[in-house]
């Protein structure tokens, strides 16, 4: 295999990514953005991160709320995900915008995506800065699952859902073979 050295501006080689839909409820709205620097950070106690930019509204919301949701989105919701990560919440209200609905959180105050097929709620524990992200780090108090969809073992069963991978550049596609596309916000 030959090797070719690129930029360091051509960092996108660990995409693909599933979509997290991140999301809270300030004290002046509901607001959710897509996100896909995610990652699990401990199971026992369940511990999940997400890392979101000091330019993003929702960065504001989660640090006001000190909760959020992570919302876990299907591949034929890929529109609702280009909006939510190309369009701020700070311009509008995007729970109307694009018609999302919700659901209510067993535990924390701010919402799920009823859309999800599986949703966290997390009580945020720590917030830390990582050059241009800040990594907000949230201890999972509840996980909501679509019926149906996790065999016993709690593995998504790929013939009941098709998960949302982002693969850069607002390039989507999923596990079957030809679905990647490009998908624009609004």
């Amino acid at each position: 295999m030959k090797i070719i050295r690129k930029r360091i501006e051509n960092f996108y080689f660990y995409y693909p990514n599933s979509v997290a839909i991140v999301g809270a409820r300030g004290k002046e709205k509901v607001n959710f953005m897509s996100a896909a620097w995610h990652m699990p950070i401990s199971a026992s106690p369940p511990i999940y991160a997400v890392a979101i930019s000091k330019k993003r509204y929702t960065y504001r919301v989660i640090n006001e709320a000190k909760e959020f949701t992570v919302n876990f989105i299907s591949y034929e919701n890929a529109k609702l995900s280009a909006n939510l990560g190309r369009r701020s919440g700070k311009d509008m209200n995007k729970i109307e915008k694009f018609s999302i609905n919700l659901s209510s959180s067993a535990i924390i105050s701010s919402p799920v995506l009823k859309e999800a097929y599986a949703s966290f709620e997390c009580k945020l524990l720590d917030a830390r800065t990582y050059g241009d992200h800040d990594l907000f780090v949230g201890e999972v108090l509840c996980v909501h699952e679509m019926e149906g969809v996790f065999n016993e073992n709690g593995i998504i069963i790929l013939k009941k859902i098709n998960p949302l991978l982002y693969l850069g550049k607002d390039i989507y596609a999923t596990t079957i073979p030809d679905s990647q596309k490009l998908v624009l916000p609004d």
